[in-house]
């Protein structure tokens, strides 16, 4: 089956390099000078030194950011909703990306495969995760055909790219992308992102699962999507 299949060391940094190049700009587009014009928002701020929040009743709150979450009362795969440790580097390339709250899958337990379960790819704790990154370049229609190039040249498979400006209230750059087995004719892995500026700085909401994962990974993320909002002023 596709989801067995060792992927390669190399294409994995190749894709986590290409999904997080939102952030990576070179000398030439902006870089440590682009973040010394202007006063920084107190977002901005915490990435560099990020401080906890607090859960009130079924709402994880960081007014530092200004972030309210309202966990779904019905969610089918990520049912362990928390506030991270807000650790950087989580994605191996990009060491600017700070974890700010995720949705996670508890797997399936043995007593689950008893009563039928999968234990193959259905088996793997996957998670949907919001990141919080500094805004290095514009994330607009144009930004579109950076990304596209990004994740053809890492040999990414694109089943969506597209800007959308009332994506559950946010306004971003939606993608949807396969790896590649070694032939480059299977896909072995989904990766679904949406970024989406604040400001100067830049949410990632990311989640990464086996190809053909039969759980209700779709209608999770639709759920769970409008009820991560920021109302911190800009």
């Amino acid at each position: 089956m596709m989801s067995s299949r060792r992927v390669p060391k190399n294409v994995l940094f190749a894709v986590a390099l290409a999904v997080a190049a939102g952030s990576v700009v070179s000398s030439g587009c902006g870089g440590s000078g682009a973040r010394r014009k202007g006063k920084q928002s107190e977002a901005r701020k915490w990435i560099d030194n990020p401080s906890s929040g607090k859960k009130d009743g079924n709402t994880i709150k960081i007014p530092q950011i200004g972030l309210e979450f309202e966990i779904p009362d019905t969610l089918y795969v990520f049912k362990n909703c928390e506030e991270t440790g807000h650790s950087k580097g989580e994605l191996e390339s990009n060491k600017e990306w700070v974890t700010v709250a995720s949705c996670s899958s508890a797997g399936v337990s043995s007593s689950d495969e008893d009563l039928g379960a999968s234990a193959s790819s259905d088996s793997e704790m996957i998670a949907l995760t919001f990141y919080l990154a500094p805004k290095e370049r514009p994330v607009d229609e144009r930004a579109v055909a950076f990304y596209r190039n990004q994740y053809q040249e890492a040999g990414l498979n694109i089943e969506d790219l597209s800007f959308n400006d009332g994506y559950f209230d946010k306004t971003g750059i939606y993608a949807k992308l396969q790896v590649m087995d070694e032939t480059g004719n299977n896909a072995v892995r989904e990766i679904q992102q949406f970024m989406f500026p604040y400001g100067d700085v830049m949410y990632i909401a990311r989640m990464e699962y086996p190809f053909g994962d039969t759980r209700a990974i779709a209608q999770d993320w639709k759920a769970i999507m409008p009820y991560f909002r920021v109302t911190l002023a800009r």
